[in-house]
């Protein structure tokens, strides 16, 4: 007889077993190294358990899902939003449907409580678009060989200063944590905060080996020039993940040998206050506030 499932929220004492089997599909499967508890620290933690909802059959965990909930702070006004990742189904138990039960399960916890609209992060649309959710985009991916050369010496960037200047700057994003600075998004073994040595701009990139992923450039930009000779100084690839037409991104625009092409990942789902989809068109989530 099969066991019945169950949807249900995560409980503390079964997140390791949880993390275990995610680290063992996206990490260690891959050639990968360090587990998603060390990388998403502001989502897999013991807090966050009653937005992990799971598909179980008895104690065995078949499914899940992720949520994070986060603040949305606009120049029109403030949302209450929730990202969605990890979503994950045991190999013997896919073919199911089970991440769709997930993910509408999610979408109800999330339209009851009031949360303003959900996203996430895609290379499988079809899937998510078949459940009601829309792609916008603004995001771009810059590809550069950096031949290496002097660095322009600056320096290690204070977690403090960085917020200052982010709440200070234009369009939406939401406030970070001291976690938020300890996430470190796939590949990436090792995240840098760099700051000119004035303080007026910073940038944030991971490394791993001999590459590098610019994830936020920010505050003035005649700093970036600075910034961006530090980042290139060793000789590597760089990738860079920017909202198009942005500051940085313009800027980065004009340095030749960059090779930029539109990323397509994000699907929006309005959910308590439909009135928000309106602004989906222009929104950008920056690669380290995702899971």
């Amino acid at each position: 007889m099969v066991t019945p499932l169950l949807i249900r929220p995560c409980t503390p004492a079964e997140l390791p077993a949880l993390v275990g089997l995610l680290d063992e599909e996206f990490i260690f499967s891959k050639g990968r190294r360090l587990s998603l508890a060390t990388r998403l620290p502001t989502a897999l933690h013991a807090g966050n358990c009653p937005n992990i909802l799971l598909a179980c059959r008895g104690d065995e965990i078949a499914a899940c899902i992720v949520i994070k909930r986060f603040d949305w702070i606009a120049p029109e006004r403030n949302w209450r939003g929730a990202m969605i990742g990890l979503v994950y189904t045991r190999p013997s138990e896919r073919g199911q449907g089970l991440a769709s039960r997930l993910l509408r399960a999610a979408e109800e916890k999330l339209r009851a409580d009031g949360t303003a609209f959900a996203v996430l992060w895609t290379a499988q649309p079809e899937f998510y678009r078949r459940l009601g959710w829309a792609s916008s985009d603004r995001g771009v991916f810059g590809t550069y060989a950096s031949a290496g050369g002097s660095a322009a010496g600056c320096t290690p960037a204070d977690v403090g200063a960085i917020e200052a200047l982010r709440l200070h700057g234009p369009g939406a994003h939401m406030p970070r944590s001291a976690a938020s600075y300890r996430t470190l998004p796939l590949p990436a073994e090792r995240l840098e905060l760099l700051a000119r040595p004035d303080g007026a701009a910073y940038a944030i990139y991971g490394v791993q080996a001999d590459r590098a992923f610019v994830y936020e450039f920010g505050g003035e930009p005649s700093g970036y020039a600075a910034l961006w000779r530090d980042i290139c100084a060793a000789p590597r690839t760089v990738y860079i993940n920017a909202r198009h037409g942005s500051a940085a991104q313009q800027w980065l625009a004009a340095v030749p040998g960059i090779g930029w092409h539109d990323q397509a990942l994000a699907m929006w789902l309005p959910l308590a206050e439909p009135a928000c989809a309106r602004h989906f068109g222009g929104w950008y989530v920056p690669f380290l506030d995702r899971i």
